[in-house]
């Protein structure tokens, strides 16, 4: 069998430049890689099924499942973190601490996002905010958000309104419209879907983070529930899957390759422009181990399971998945 021609859409990480520069192959296969930001990957994935093999929303990826997309995911998860953090709020507001966060107005690009599950969840779960008491404003239109490809509406009780024409959530923080605003998490990869990022509100008087020390909240985060937020996996288009029974592994063991590249580079910190990159690099491997970015379903179950609750009680899906049928078969194991 000659080689597939594929195209994968996913963004420029450093744990997937292996892959995409070519140091790093997939037998049976030969990639066409395409290096865009993760909202127009999702959104040009979920519109017209742009891509072979792509990056994808894992909370996109939950609802798009059930409403009978033909994708398999591999337990690929190129992005972590603790979502919650990003949240920034304004001096106005008087915030001083999540719990109050309590039938206030906080601001996303778009209520079913991974990094916005996330927020939910952590807020309701260890901070007693239910997502019923606070007033949701979302900032893409339905025309150009995941929502609006797979159907969104608010699950009963919840509020959700449209940030205004001519305002975006940092005009609106700053007016003092809003108490809370969780922007873009990928700073520097904003799209045309993206029209706040973190980037921007950080340079701006009278705002700041939640939380004082994000540091310290992402540890106590690690340390309670035993994961990062998983945000993103990979998925693959069903036929190819069905045609080449190997590509699933085939992928999975070249995005691992491509990570541990990565973090063989990592300590080469002299040439980065991270001032005390090592003495960071030492804190970070103290709380979160030698690879923070863990691939592979067993090392994830957890987590998954977390987001699965999560997007389920949140009103974006009818039932739970098992989150084993979410994955190829062939990539349990790994």
């Amino acid at each position: 069998m000659s080689d597939q021609r594929l195209s994968l859409a996913i963004a420029d990480y450093d744990r997937v430049a292996a892959l995409a520069d070519g140091r790093v192959t997939v037998p049976g296969a030969e990639l066409d890689v395409r290096t865009l930001a993760p909202s127009e990957t999702f959104y040009q994935m979920l519109h017209e099924d742009a891509f072979d093999v792509s990056e994808m929303s894992l909370s996109s990826y939950l609802i798009a499942r059930q409403q009978g997309r033909a994708w398999t995911a591999i337990p690929v998860f190129p992005y972590r973190n603790a979502f919650h953090l990003g949240l920034y709020v304004g001096e106005r507001s008087g915030i001083q601490r999540p719990e109050e966060l309590r039938g206030r107005r906080i601001g996303l690009t778009e209520y079913q996002v991974t990094a916005a599950v996330w927020t939910r969840g952590v807020l309701a779960h260890d901070f007693g905010v239910d997502p019923t008491t606070v007033e949701w404003y979302v900032e893409r239109t339905p025309e150009l958000s995941h929502g609006g490809e797979t159907g969104f509406r608010p699950a009963p009780g919840v509020q959700v309104h449209p940030v205004p024409p001519g305002q975006t959530l940092e005009s609106m923080l700053v007016a003092g419209e809003l108490d809370a605003v969780l922007p873009s998490p990928y700073p520097g990869m904003a799209s045309r879907l993206n029209l706040t990022s973190a980037h921007d509100l950080k340079r701006i008087p009278g705002v700041r983070r939640l939380f004082a020390d994000p540091w310290a909240e992402a540890a106590r985060v690690y340390r309670e529930h035993g994961f990062l937020h998983c945000n993103h996996t990979v998925v693959v288009q069903n036929h190819h899957l069905e045609r080449d029974p190997d590509l699933a592994l085939n992928l999975f063991r070249a995005f691992a390759e491509a990570k541990q590249s990565a973090y063989d580079n990592l300590r080469r910190l002299e040439r980065s422009s991270l001032l005390l990159g090592g003495p960071r690099l030492d804190d970070q491997q103290e709380v979160f181990g030698d690879d923070p970015f863990p691939y592979g379903f067993a090392g994830s179950a957890k987590a998954l399971r977390t987001l699965v609750g999560y997007s389920h009680e949140q009103g974006l899906i009818s039932a739970e998945p098992a989150v084993e049928d979410l994955f190829a078969t062939s990539t349990l194991d790994t």
